[in-house]
């Protein structure tokens, strides 16, 4: 039994590692990466946990690019995402473990979709809300809340991108946590979970520091769908079994 703990621990850290550089890389990821494999090894810590440890990576970017930090815009996304994590937290109190593992699996492949379209939407209050709110839902119910905001911010310089997701992400988890925290569904525990993962979430980042101008963006994008896209199906057959 401790050796499988272990083991699973191991897996978590190496997950939430690649997770953690890839959020670097490109302003979001941790979750889409991560969710699916943690809900199959360690599923107690979906969502609670792993919103905490997408905290903890926003701060480390909102950390290195204050300097590109504008509230203008995402300020907007921020007030969409507090009707949207109620809601989530709502369907969340009604979820079974297959349902979660649904939720989990469509957000991801929905994900790797709108990566994989040509939907060009400008940039403006309203999206930027809609985009608030349908991640609240998703991102409080399976953790994954990044996809709807990076689609609306997708034509933004890479460093606006990054550390305009770095801002949201940062208001969006706390907002989450607060509601999830309000049902009982976040606690101590789930605290604990997440600065255990910590180091894996500093030498991921540290990572990606060095080498965001060094490795081709896009051919770390198609890493990032395939990789998605195996988890998101793997997610959606477990709970279809």
């Amino acid at each position: 039994m401790l050796d499988a703990e272990i083991t699973h621990y191991l897996l978590s850290m190496l997950v939430v590692f690649f997770g953690a550089w890839v959020q670097g890389m490109i302003g979001f990821g941790l979750a889409v990466v991560s969710a699916p494999v943690l809900y199959l090894i360690a599923p107690q810590m979906v969502p609670s946990a792993l919103i905490c440890v997408s905290l903890f990576t926003a701060l480390l970017g909102l950390r290195r690019y204050r300097g590109k930090i504008d509230l203008a815009d995402i300020k907007y996304a921020i007030l969409g995402r507090v009707p949207g994590s109620l809601l989530g937290v709502l369907l969340l109190s009604f979820a079974t473990h297959d349902t979660m593992s649904i939720l989990i699996g469509v957000s991801v492949l929905l994900a790797v979709l709108i990566s994989l379209s040509r939907i060009n939407i400008r940039v403006s209050k309203k999206n930027l809300f809609i985009a608030g709110f349908i991640s609240g839902v998703t991102g409080t119910t399976s953790s994954i809340g990044g996809p709807p905001v990076a689609l609306v911010m997708q034509n933004e310089s890479g460093d606006r991108i990054r550390a305009g997701m770095s801002v949201f992400f940062a208001f969006s988890n706390i907002i989450s946590l607060i509601f999830l925290a309000a049902v009982g569904l976040f606690d101590l525990e789930d605290l604990v979970m997440a600065l255990a993962l910590l180091p894996a979430i500093l030498a991921g980042s540290f990572l990606s520091g060095k080498l965001s101008l060094k490795v081709n963006q896009q051919i770390i994008r198609h890493m990032l769908l395939l990789i998605c896209s195996f988890a998101g199906v793997s997610a959606l057959a477990s709970a279809l079994h």
